[in-house]
């Protein structure tokens, strides 16, 4: 399946959670990771979760049967701030491999 978990956590807690959840997904922005997870593997993952959190910690999880049928876009101000929000529709997480 393919899995994407943000978190919003104390500041001086984000690195325990950060270890945590590279050794399951990628690192993809700040508190957001992403990436292709087996059942067991993250039935693991919510456990090793649970017995980190605390009251007040907030995570996000979204899992789909697979890469191909999440849609990912990300929005971007201009650097003036003004007008709308740029809509980028990014495919990478669709592909098995990155051309570099």
């Amino acid at each position: 399946m393919y899995m994407l978990m943000t978190y919003d956590v104390q500041a001086k807690r984000t690195e325990r959670f950060k270890k945590l959840l590279r050794r399951y997904l990628e690192h993809t922005q700040y508190s957001v990771f992403s990436g292709d997870i087996t059942e067991a593997q993250a039935i693991k993952l919510r456990s090793e979760l649970s017995r980190l959190m605390i009251v007040g910690d907030r995570l996000v999880e979204i899992t789909s049967a697979n890469r191909h049928n999440v849609n990912v876009v990300h929005l971007e101000k201009n650097e003036s701030g003004k007008g709308k929000v740029k809509r980028q529709e990014s495919r990478r997480h669709k592909s098995d491999f990155e051309v570099l």
